[in-house]
């Protein structure tokens, strides 16, 4: 079984992450599991709480790709 968290856009469904099939590959069954609102923000705050704590752990933590680049730079 793969778990993919997707977007419903334009009639289609979106993957959010990579997913190892191949372009036009029949995926077999589709579930879907809608996420409730409360979820989404408990997520948000358990992700947030994580971020402070390994910053605080091992300083600031770049917030991009580019502030990453940067970073390795040095």
């Amino acid at each position: 079984m793969v778990r993919v968290n997707a977007i419903y856009q334009n009639g289609v469904f979106k993957p959010l992450e990579p997913v190892d099939f191949k372009e036009n590959q029949q995926s077999g069954r589709l579930t879907l599991e809608l996420i409730q609102n409360e979820d989404a923000l408990a997520w948000i705050k358990q992700a947030s709480q994580f971020r402070e704590e390994m910053a605080a752990r091992h300083g600031i933590l770049p917030d991009s790709a580019i502030d990453i680049a940067e970073d390795r730079k040095r």
